[in-house]
C-alpha cells in the first residue's frame, strides 16, 4: 500500500509546484490511494485521481465505489458508494467514500470515473488489504493522554510549530490537559513546513478557521509532527529514508521514530497529517489521514459538539 501513497505524494506535489490545474487530455483515468490504511469497521477512504501523468481536480467527476470481498465469492459486490469530492484549498482533489468493513482480508474495489463533459465511466480495479485493527489509535479507542506544547512551555512560539507561528489559538492547551476538562477535541498531528504530502499546512489553515467558530465549546490542539529543531529532525528522518531505500528493507525499531516529535511516538504515528476527533469522555470517534477541507469538516464538529458520531472518519 505504501507504493500507492507515494504515487500519489508525487502527483499532489507536482500540482502543488505547478500551482494551477492540469489540462485534462484524452487519457484513462487512474486512482490513486491516498491513505495508509483500512481495517475492519468504519473507513474514510480517500482517492486521488491521475490521468495522463497529472493530477486531475475535477469538482464535477462522479465517482462509483464497488467493493468486493476477495474471500467470499457468494456475494460479489458487499458495499457500494459514491465519492464525495474535497478539493478546496487542497493542492490536489481527493474524493472520499466511507464504508464499513465486516471482516479483515482481500479486498477489492471498482472504480467507475465519469469526468465533467464524458459519458462514458473510466474504470479501475484496485486491490486493499483490510486489517483487523489499526496500527494506530482508531475510532472507540481512547486517546492516548500525552503532554503536547502550548504557549507556556516554550520560550519561542517559533519552536511550536514548523510553519509561521501567527496564530496561538491551537496551543493553549496540552491534550493531556484537554482530555480531562469535559470539552471535545480536535487534535491535529501536521508538519507545515516539512509535510511530504503537501496537504499539511492546507489542513492546519482548515482547522485554524474552524477554531474560530467552535473554540469556546471544544479543544483544537496542532501537534508538529517533527521534533524541534525542526529542520534537524527532518533531515535526520530523511536520512534515514534514504538508508533503507539504498539497503531495501523495513526500520528497525530505533530508526522507526528518528526526529518525530514525542506524541508522534506515543500515538504510533509513522505518516503525516493525521487528525484525530475525540469526545468528551476521552474516546476518537473519527480520524482522518491526508488533506481535510472545511467542507468535510465543518459537519463533523457539529456532530461532535452534540454527541452524535460523526460521518465517516475511519
Amino acid at each position: 500500500m505504501r507504493s500507492r501513497w507515494l504515487i500519489l505524494l508525487l502527483t499532489t506535489l507536482l500540482i502543488a509546484a505547478c500551482g494551477q490545474q492540469p489540462t485534462r487530455t484524452g487519457g484513462p483515468v487512474t486512482p490513486v490511494f491516498a491513505f495508509t490504511e483500512a481495517v475492519v469497521g468504519p473507513n474514510r477512504i480517500a482517492l486521488g485521481l491521475v490521468r495522463d501523468g497529472s493530477p486531475v481536480n475535477d469538482p464535477g467527476a462522479k465517482i462509483h465505489l464497488r467493493f468486493f470481498d476477495l474471500n467470499d465469492t457468494s456475494a460479489p459486490v458487499k458495499i457500494e458508494a459514491d465519492a464525495i469530492y474535497y478539493g478546496q484549498g487542497l493542492p490536489a482533489a481527493i474524493y472520499v467514500a466511507y464504508p464499513t468493513f465486516d471482516r479483515a482480508g482481500n479486498w477489492g474495489i471498482e472504480v467507475q470515473t465519469t469526468l465533467s463533459g464524458q459519458s462514458e465511466p473510466s474504470v479501475a480495479r484496485l486491490r486493499l488489504e483490510v486489517k483487523e485493527r489499526s496500527e494506530v489509535p482508531n475510532v472507540g479507542d481512547r486517546a492516548i493522554s500525552v503532554k503536547t506544547p502550548t504557549v507556556r512551555d516554550v520560550p519561542d512560539p517559533s519552536h511550536l510549530s514548523s510553519g509561521r507561528v501567527e496564530d496561538l489559538s491551537m496551543y493553549q492547551i496540552s491534550l493531556d490537559e484537554a482530555l480531562q476538562n469535559g470539552k471535545p477535541t480536535a487534535l491535529l498531528f501536521a508538519t507545515p513546513a516539512f509535510c511530504r504530502t503537501a496537504v499539511c499546512a492546507p489542513s492546519l489553515s482548515v482547522m485554524q478557521e474552524l477554531q474560530k467558530t467552535y473554540g469556546d465549546r471544544m479543544n483544537f490542539i496542532h501537534v508538529e509532527v517533527f521534533r524541534y529543531p525542526f529542520r534537524e529532525s527532518f533531515e535526520a528522518q530523511t536520512a534515514i529514508f534514504q538508508k533503507l531505500a539504498q539497503e531495501g528493507r523495513a526500520p528497525r525499531p530505533e530508526e522507526r521514530n528518528v526526529g518525530l516529535s514525542d506524541p508522534m511516538i506515543a500515538w504510533g504515528l509513522q505518516s503525516e497529517p493525521w487528525l484525530f476527533l475525540i469526545d468528551a469522555n476521552g474516546v476518537i470517534v473519527a480520524r482522518y489521514e491526508g488533506g481535510i477541507t472545511r467542507e468535510e469538516m465543518t459537519p463533523a464538529l457539529e456532530n461532535l459538539i452534540a454527541g452524535k458520531p460523526p460521518q465517516g472518519g475511519g
